[in-house]
C-alpha cells in the first residue's frame, strides 16, 4: 500500500444500492457504493483547522505513522523506524514516552499497534507477541502474551479486543478475543491463495464508538460497534475499474507491470464521521478521499476547502487529524497556514493538523 497523502479529494460519481441485503460477518446489512468515475479534483481538507506544534524531546520520531487523541491527549506513534509511541498536550508539549526497546519484561522488541481506554495505554509487541499494558502517565503495569501474531487491533467496551492478524497457517484474519486475549471467535478468515504480502495493512481504525476495518486490496468495509457486533459492510464496486485476483493476490505486481493506473481500489483504512464515511482511494492513479453521506447514501462535496494536509492518520465523529513537516510543507496552500506554523515547519518543525469535518 502506499502511505496515504491527503493533497487532494476526489469527488466521484457514484451511487448507493440497497438492492442487496446479504453480509459478510452475522447479519450486518451491506450497502453497495457504485463508483463509474472521477468527477474532479479538489485541494482538500475541511474549514476551521487548527495547528498543533509539537515540542518533541531529543529521542523522537523519524516519521509519524500513527495519531489517536483521548481525552485531550494526543498520542503518536512510529512504527516503522525509530519505533517509539509519545503522547502530548493539545500545546502540543511533550508528556510520556511509553517504555522503550530492549528484551526485558517491561520492553519491548517491535511495537506494532497501539489504543487507549480509560484504564490503560495498550501496546502490543509483534515482535514478542505480548500485550503490553501503561497507565496513562506511562508507569509499565504488565504483559498478556498472544498465541497469535496480531497486525492491529482495538478495545472494545466489554474489556474484550478486535485483533486483525498477521496472514499464519490458522488464516484467521479478524478474530475477538477475550480479556486474557485468547480466541473466542472467528469472525473473517484469509482465502488460501492470500500470498505473505498481504499480510500487511489489515487495519483497524477507531472513531470514537465505532471501529472500522479494512484489509489491504479488499472492496469491503466493516463498521463494528463499540462491544465488537458488526453492525454494517460497505461494498465499493468499482466496476469496469476493479482490481483483477490475480493482483489483489500480489499487489506488488500491480506496481511492477505498471498496472495500477488502470484500477481503482481502497488505498488506506477508511475513516468514519458523524455523518460521513471518508474512504481514501485510489482511482486509476489519482489519489484523495471519497467523501460518503450516511444518512443520503450519496458521495458529497466538503463543506469548505480551505488546506491540504499530509498523511490523515486519524478521525474522531467531528474531526480529522493528520500532520505536516518540512518535506509536505511544500504542496499546500502556504497563504492558508498562520506565519508562526509556517515559521515553525521551515525550522524543522513537526505540526499536528485538526480540521472539522
Amino acid at each position: 500500500m502506499k502511505k496515504f497523502v491527503l493533497f487532494a479529494t476526489i469527488v466521484l460519481l457514484a451511487s448507493c444500492s440497497n438492492n442487496k441485503s446479504y453480509s459478510y460477518i452475522g447479519d450486518a446489512p451491506t450497502e453497495e457504493i457504485s463508483i463509474s468515475s472521477v468527477d474532479s479534483l479538489h485541494s482538500s481538507l475541511l474549514g476551521n483547522v487548527n495547528f498543533i506544534k509539537l515540542q518533541e524531546p531529543d529521542e523522537t520520531f523519524a516519521e509519524i505513522e500513527g495519531i489517536q487523541v483521548y481525552n485531550d491527549t494526543i498520542y503518536v506513534f512510529d512504527k516503522m523506524e525509530r519505533n517509539i509511541l509519545m503522547s502530548f498536550n493539545k500545546q502540543g508539549k511533550h508528556l510520556v514516552t511509553f517504555g522503550e526497546r530492549g528484551n526485558s519484561k517491561n520492553e519491548y522488541t517491535r511495537l506494532w499497534a497501539f489504543d487507549i481506554d480509560d484504564q490503560y495505554v495498550y501496546a502490543y509487541d509483534r515482535g514478542k507477541k505480548r500485550m503490553m499494558y501503561f497507565t496513562h502517565d506511562g508507569k509499565f503495569v504488565k504483559v498478556q502474551e498472544t498465541k497469535f501474531r496480531g497486525d492491529s487491533f482495538k478495545t472494545l467496551s466489554n474489556g474484550k479486543f478486535l485483533f486483525s492478524l498477521a496472514l499464519e497457517k490458522s488464516l484467521n484474519k479478524l478474530v475477538l478475543t477475550d480479556n486474557s486475549l485468547n480466541i473466542e471467535k472467528v469472525l473473517l478468515s484469509f482465502n488460501e491463495k492470500d500470498k505473505d504480502n498481504l499480510a500487511h495493512n489489515n487495519i483497524l481504525q477507531k472513531t470514537d464508538d465505532k471501529i472500522v476495518y479494512n484489509k489491504e486490496m479488499s472492496d469491503s468495509i466493516y463498521i463494528f460497534s463499540e462491544n465488537g457486533k458488526c453492525i454494517n459492510t460497505y461494498y465499493m464496486n468499482f466496476e469496469g475499474a476493479k482490481v483483477p485476483q490475480e493482483y489483489k493476490c500480489d499487489f506488488e505486481k500491480l506496481y511492477d507491470e505498471g498496472k495500477s493506473k488502470d484500477y481503482a481500489y481502497i488505498d488506506d483504512c477508511p475513516f468514519l464521521g458523524n455523518t460521513t464515511l471518508l474512504v481514501p482511494l485510489a482511482y486509476k492513479g489519482r489519489y484523495g478521499v471519497l467523501y460518503y453521506d450516511l444518512e443520503t447514501k450519496k458521495v458529497k462535496k466538503p463543506k469548505e476547502i480551505t488546506i491540504g494536509v499530509s498523511n490523515l492518520l486519524y478521525a474522531t465523529k467531528n474531526f480529522l487529524y493528520g500532520w505536516m513537516d518540512s518535506d509536505t510543507y511544500g504542496y499546500i496552500n502556504k497563504p492558508s497556514v498562520p506565519k508562526d506554523v509556517s515559521s515553525f515547519i521551515e525550522k524543522g518543525g513537526r505540526v499536528i493538523v485538526c480540521a472539522q469535518l
